[in-house]
């Protein structure tokens, strides 16, 4: 009996984690360039007990990409990550809402400097403030139709390995496989909508809700049981 209880707790425990990736999702239905995450359950087996656990993965397909006007919203049609350099490593995203600072670096909204082949992405010139910033398709950054840098997008051999890492980041292990992109796709005066539907999500989270909601049944019931059989032992004794 108190195995029963035990595999019943481990369950609910486990639509408790896919009701946070689900509840995760739904709250970043409006952040563009974020990548939903699909819980998946795993039979594991032993001598003595067959249980489950949850894992997660990222689904990495495409956004709708919608036009905003903003020449420095940026979105990748097709494969590939913006760089951006986050302390002493590099992190990649696939939300294009950048702006300039004061000395002309090209960062995104929290201050990250965005990464060209060059390094740091700078517009300004020795004239000072641009009147018009143009990016091609191919990632090219023009100042008033000086050339400027190139943006460095990366795609990766592997991109099931990247781990999201904060902020809209994904971190690139060794077996992600990164290599830079010659035809990247960039558009300009667009960013890409997150992948999450929020219909898909919110049919996921009422089966969660009934599910844990069954099994809160189940726990009550064998718990009924298990007192009721606790009660007739004492009264044999």
């Amino acid at each position: 009996m108190q195995f029963e209880l035990t595999k019943l707790k481990q369950a609910m425990m486990g639509q408790v984690d896919r009701n946070n990736v689900v509840a995760n999702n739904l709250s970043n239905v409006t952040t563009a360039g974020f990548k939903k995450d699909e819980p998946f359950f795993h039979t594991l087996e032993d001598e003595l007990d067959i249980s489950k656990s949850m894992s997660q993965a990222t689904d990495m397909s495409q956004g709708d990409l919608r036009n905003t006007g903003n020449p420095l919203d940026l979105a990748i049609s097709g494969d590939g990550f913006f760089t951006v350099e986050r302390g002493d490593s590099e992190v990649y995203t696939r939300s294009g809402s950048f702006r300039i600072d004061n000395d002309g670096v090209l960062r995104t909204r929290d201050g990250l400097p965005v990464l060209g082949e060059g390094g740091w992405i700078n517009v300004f010139s020795e004239f000072g403030t641009p009147s018009q910033i143009t990016i091609t398709e191919k990632g090219e950054v023009f100042a008033d139709g000086e050339l400027m840098d190139r943006l460095l997008i990366t795609a990766f051999e592997n991109p099931k390995a990247l781990r999201k890492a904060g902020s809209n980041f994904f971190e690139a292990p060794k077996g992600a496989l990164p290599f830079e992109m010659e035809e990247p796709g960039v558009k300009q005066g667009f960013l890409e909508d997150s992948n999450v539907n929020p219909a898909q999500e919110m049919i996921e989270l009422i089966e969660v809700q009934r599910q844990f909601e069954s099994m809160q049944r189940m726990v009550r019931t064998l718990d009924d049981v298990y007192k009721s059989a606790v009660n007739k032992l004492g009264i044999y004794r």
